[in-house]
């Protein structure tokens, strides 16, 4: 079992980003992702990852070949708040950090520019493949039953969900494969953990 904290209940200043450090090795080949970890303590307890509830939103969109799902916040004005304070949480501490990282020295408007935000005018963006068959694959509860694996049916546009999300950390992108040098360009790291639909 893990700990999901409702949006509404995220405390920011619980909110931990750790030193960035660089995963080497993917499909047998070696190479370079840096990303700093999140954690979230509070005053009686330690998450070792940061794992957010979501009030029911509506499906707008779902793109099957990139994954891509977004979902409505519109009416989930305190979530909105919490979102937008988060990731600029996390845009200030990449401005302090980032000479100790990676010796750049990027403005915050740059790395404002550079960030790729999981909420934006009032929507909430996440990576959702559906991957049937597959362990990794997203429990779905819908009409009392709990399945293993997602499909396209559960993601339709128009549904009403509320939805788990693990973020991992931020991902920090190279310019190249050749130049291994931050670029500039991050992202939230990312997994979903489960969907409810809402009746």
């Amino acid at each position: 079992m893990e700990w999901t904290i409702p949006i509404q209940k995220l405390e920011l200043g619980y909110i931990n980003i750790g030193h960035q450090w660089t995963n080497i090795q993917r499909r047998g080949d070696y190479i370079q992702k840096p990303m700093a970890p999140l954690s979230y303590f509070g005053p009686q307890f330690r998450l070792p990852s940061l794992s957010i509830l979501f009030p029911p939103l509506v499906i707008l969109e779902h793109n099957t070949s990139s994954g891509k799902l977004v979902l409505d916040m519109g009416d989930a004005s305190l979530a909105n708040i919490k979102l937008m304070a988060f990731q600029e949480t996390l845009m200030n501490s990449i401005l302090y950090h980032q000479a100790s990282w990676f010796k750049s020295s990027y403005t915050k408007e740059e790395i404002r520019a550079g960030f790729i935000p999981i909420f934006n005018e009032n929507k909430l963006i996440l990576h959702c493949p559906v991957l049937s068959g597959t362990p990794k694959g997203i429990p779905v509860y819908k009409k009392g039953t709990w399945t293993k694996n997602i499909t396209s049916q559960d993601i339709l546009p128009g549904t009403r969900i509320r939805i788990a999300v693990k973020i991992h950390g931020i991902s920090f992108l190279h310019n190249s494969v050749s130049d291994l040098r931050w670029s500039g360009r991050c992202r939230l790291q990312h997994r979903i953990t489960g969907i409810i639909h809402i009746n």
